[in-house]
């Protein structure tokens, strides 16, 4: 038993760890587009596409914390599905204090470049008054979740009740 938990323990440093050189975010293809909102302050996301990745806890951790430590990163979510496949780091943060590159940079640079960042899609919040072409899904979405009135009796009554007979 203290063998197999000693060999996963092993095992997972090994998957997270690695060896190369980090690379420089110029081969990387971007995408931008811009999302109109009415209200609220604008704020930016980068879908990382990331390989190299071999799980979600470790790997993905590493990547979060990482990209948790720029300045300018609100939050960040991993979305893992296999070490097969690009995976995908979501990061909201703002442009006016972190740039994608340094996003890219910060997540090639991890474990001596281990994580590859192959595409980077950008979209951008923007400001715009009275345009309700660019409203967010919440805004969207809006319910009337009020419940109508109804009568329910007193616990202390039925208690009494039930005492009685």
């Amino acid at each position: 038993m203290k063998k197999s938990i000693a060999s996963l323990f092993i095992l997972s440093l090994i998957a997270c760890g690695g060896s190369g050189t980090p690379s420089p975010a110029v081969n990387v293809a971007r995408t931008e587009s811009s999302v109109a909102i009415t209200s609220g302050s604008p704020v930016s996301t980068a879908d990382l596409s990331i390989t190299g990745m071999t799980c979600g806890m470790g790997c993905g951790g590493a990547i979060k914390n990482a990209l948790a430590k720029l300045p300018g990163v609100n939050g960040t979510e991993i979305q893992f599905e296999s070490a097969e496949q690009a995976n995908h780091a979501v990061v909201t943060y703002d442009p006016a204090k972190v740039s994608d590159a340094e996003l890219i940079q910060a997540v090639q640079s991890i474990h001596d470049g281990q994580y590859k960042v192959q595409a980077v899609g950008i979209t951008k919040q923007v400001l715009s008054a009275g345009s309700t072409e660019g409203q967010t899904a919440a805004e969207e979405a809006k319910v009337n979740a009020t419940l109508p009135d109804v009568v329910l009796p007193s616990i202390v009554a039925l208690l009494s009740g039930l005492l009685r007979i």
